[in-house]
This record gives C-alpha cells, structure tokens and sequence, in this order.
C-alpha cells in the first residue's frame, strides 16, 4: 500500500492478513472469475461485473480466500450503491484483506507498479534474457502498457525505447504515421523501428535509439518486445470491441423495450458517459452501406447534436439524438459524406422519458417505411399525419377503398398502358384542368377528353367536392398500400 498509485487506498477489513505475500495482480471483469485467477494474486475490481447481484460479493471472497489469493481492491461505489450486508464480517472472519481505493484510481498503474515490485525480487539482474521475455511478456498478460514494455526493453538493452501504437485513438496515444519500410534505421543511422502487427496488421512500432546496429541477441528481445506489445494493443482491441457489444446491447434494448424506469436508464446511461435526460427523439437512416463507425459517431455529434448517440444494425442507423429532431437533412448528408451512400433518413416522435424511446423508434420506423414509400429522402413524424392516419387502417379495407374507388381507372392504366390516374392526380391536386394541362405538357383539349373519360370510367363527377376528396384520398391510398416498383 505504499506504492504511489495505491496513494488514498485503505484496509476495509481483513486487516489480520495483510502479511500475506503479493506474487502478481489480476483484473475481474467477468463474473465467473474462477477459471482465471491464480494464488497470490491482488484482484483489483470496479464490481461491475456483479453489479445485478452485489450479494455475490460474499461468495466471491470465500472463493478468493480458498484460492490463495493476497486480497482484493475495490472501487465500490462506482456501480454499487453499499457493499452488501455481512461483507466486511466474512472478510475479518477469513482475515482476507479487502481494499478500498479511491475512484480515481488508475488499474494499469497499480498493475504496473506492483509488477514491477514483483519482478524486481524475482531478479535483481534484468540484462538477463530468458527474465526479460518473461517480464515482457508479463507486462502485456497483466496489461501493462506500452509505456512499461519501453521502459522494460531500454533497461536490458540500455539504449533509448519508444514503443507506440499507429491509431491515436486506440490506446489515447499521438498520432504515428505508418511506415512501410523493412525493420532498419528510421530518420538516420541512430535510430531503428521495428513494426508491432496484430493478425498480420501493422498497429504501432518500436523505435530503437543508440549507437551502432542491435546484436542478433538485442533483436530476439526487441522481436519479443514487439510481440508483448502486440498483445496489449490486441487486448486493446479487443476490450473496444467488447465495450463497443455492450454499448450496442443497452441502446437495442433501450429503443425496444426495457422494465427499468427512466431514472434507472439514465443511471445505466451514465455509466457509458451518455446523458440522455431531458427529450430525445430516434432517428434512423436507410443506407446503402454500413459507414466506418468512427465517421458514423462524428457525423451524428457533428448535426444532430453533442450529446447524441447513433449505432449500426446491419446497413441500418439508428441514433438517439437530444431534442425534437429537425436535423434529418444534415445528419443524411453527413452519412452520405461518411461512405453510406444513398440514404434515407427519418425520425419518430419525441419522447419525454427513456422509457418513451420504444414508441418514438417504432414511429421512426414507420416514418422511414412511408418516405421509401413516397420517395421522400427524409421524414419527420409529425410532418406524416395524413400518411400515418391512412396506414393505420386495416390493409384489406384500404384496399377495398380504393378498389371501389378507383379500380376501373388502374384497370384501364394497365390494359392500355395509359396515365389516368397520373392525369386525375394533377387535376386534383391542382383544382384546375387548364393548369393541369400545362404541368402535363398537353393540349387543353386533351385534358378535357381524358378528364370526360375519367368521370365516364368512374361514373362520377368531378365537379363535386365529396367526390373529389373520396379519389384523391383513394390515390394516396393506393400509392401507400402498392408501392411502385
């Protein structure tokens, strides 16, 4: 405890074995830790693995106590509210220390400084090859950085190290351009990069300093110097990727149905650093291709707001931004621009709550089914009144409206290959048959013969306003109900 990433940490209980003999430091991030911890080991911990079921707390230091672990260090009240009752009793009983650390507590650090504690008992003399893989690989199975491996490598080489991931974003790192040439001298004879690759894929290197070319010996270790750190940046990856699967399975059941209440979402919420209080509004894109998600997440904070959080589901966007919507033709253009191709993009009505984010993703659905419908390129609910007023009637009925309305004209249009009903539209929605002619680019004679043949195949008049309300309504039916191709 008087290492300085320890700095704050205190004894909770269990204070009777705190002789025990640290041999290495482990991380629980599963709750069936049983198959990956090992005697002597400090179990460093956030709880959220048992977050659900806090109780299991009390089995999990018997079952470290049997094992041989030194202790366990706790950040509890990141995700628990309390330590479960009886706790700090079993701890004393088992005289199995249990720390505290404060929440700002960095595990690499803590994994780093007692590894080092560790290994410098082990052997005083780190020049020594078979010791330095070992620690090397150490380093990368606790999670040492990378940091660790360059300053592990410069010891038992005694020449300046550099080792650095190429993706600035991986590890939080500066930026490391590429380099494509074979492992030999970088910017001059003094200085040599050898290449860190995951999976047959260059993601950093290291960078040697010093006088003259590395020994045959010196390049065993830098080869294994490299794998070490190919396994952090892998590990790295790796734990993106599974946050990335969690991120994704608590905003799928967000917008499809949850039993919390809002004030449990938007705790849940916070722990992934999103604040989704107040309205939000769902919104989601037709793409013709999947975007990079790092482009994806940029383009959604870029137009539909900071705060906003958008995801992929196959081709699909689906993004839950802050506000009322009004943004889907800025957000279509950014995916555009981002490598999805032609997109459609629409957004469902607001919601008030988290718990309302089900109903505003089910209208958001049905607001980008009626803009593919209507060769819309975006739609906002609340703009689709009429649309969403005539699909939520039966399918069968609408059909049959428009059959008993329409029907002899579809007929004719498809026998004769005509267009009286492209011709009854513009009418319609005009109200003028020399206006109509005009937007037709035919003869006014023309109109008035086929707006004749029209009344005849219907036998209605045009004239009359109920009349005329029944087909326009039967027109936007039957372009909802049938698609065009």
């Amino acid at each position: 405890m008087t290492l300085a990433p320890l700095r704050g940490a205190y004894v909770l209980a269990g204070d009777a074995g705190v002789d025990r003999l640290v041999s290495g430091v482990n991380v629980m991030e599963v709750p069936d830790i049983a198959p990956y911890i090992k005697p002597g080991e400090l179990l460093l911990t956030t709880a959220y693995p048992v977050r659900e079921r806090p109780e299991d707390l009390v089995d999990l230091l018997r079952l470290l106590s049997s094992r041989g672990l030194a202790a366990l260090a706790i950040k509890p009240l990141r995700y628990l509210d309390r330590l479960p009752d009886r706790f700090a009793e079993i701890a004393d009983e088992l005289a199995f220390p249990v720390l505290v650390v404060p929440g700002d507590t960095s595990f690499n650090e803590v994994i780093a400084a007692v590894l080092a504690v560790v290994l410098a008992e082990h052997d005083a003399e780190p020049a020594h090859d078979e010791v330095i893989r070992e620690r090397l690989t150490g380093i990368a199975l606790a999670g040492g950085g990378l940091a660790e491996i360059a300053r592990t490598l410069s010891g038992a080489l005694d020449r300046p190290v550099d080792v650095v991931a190429d993706d600035p974003v991986l590890l939080g790192g500066t930026v490391s351009p590429p380099s494509t040439r074979a492992p030999g001298p970088a910017q001059g004879a003094s200085r040599w990069e050898f290449p860190v690759t995951v999976a047959g894929v260059r993601r950093g290197h290291v960078v040697l300093g010093g006088d003259g070319e590395p020994t045959r010996a010196q390049r065993r270790l830098i080869r294994q110097a490299c794998f070490a750190a190919g396994m952090h940046i892998a590990q790295a990856l790796a734990s993106i990727e599974l946050d990335r699967r969690l991120r994704v399975v608590f905003l799928e059941e967000l917008v499809t149905a949850t039993p919390l209440d809002a004030g449990a979402l938007e705790q849940r919420a916070r722990l992934f650093g999103w604040d989704l209080g107040g309205t939000t509004t769902v919104v989601v894109a037709a793409c013709d291709a999947a975007p990079p998600e790092q482009a994806l997440q940029a383009a959604a904070r870029r137009t539909l707001g900071a705060g906003a959080v958008a995801w992929l589901r196959g081709t699909q966007v689906v993004a839950i931004a802050p506000g009322s919507g009004g943004a889907e033709e800025a957000f279509r253009t950014a995916l555009g621009r981002a490598g999805a191709g032609s997109v459609v993009v629409a957004s469902g009505c607001p919601a008030e709550t988290l718990t309302a984010l089900p109903r505003s993703h089910a209208t958001a659905q049905e607001v980008l089914q009626i803009a593919g419908v209507t060769g819309r390129a975006t739609a906002r609910h609340d703009d689709l009144g009429f649309e969403r007023l005539v699909l939520s009637l039966r399918r069968d009925l609408l059909q049959e409206y428009v059959d008993a309305q329409i029907g002899p004209l579809l007929r004719h249009d498809a026998q004769a290959d005509g267009d009286l009903c492209r011709t009854l539209e513009v009418f319609l929605g005009l109200g003028n048959a020399a206006e109509a002619a005009r937007r037709l680019f035919v003869h006014y004679n023309t109109m008035k013969h086929r707006l004749q043949r029209i009344g005849d195949l219907l036998e209605a008049d045009l004239h009359d306003p109920r009349t005329r309300t029944a087909l326009a309504l039967a027109l936007e039916a039957h372009r909802l109900v049938r698609p065009p191709a």
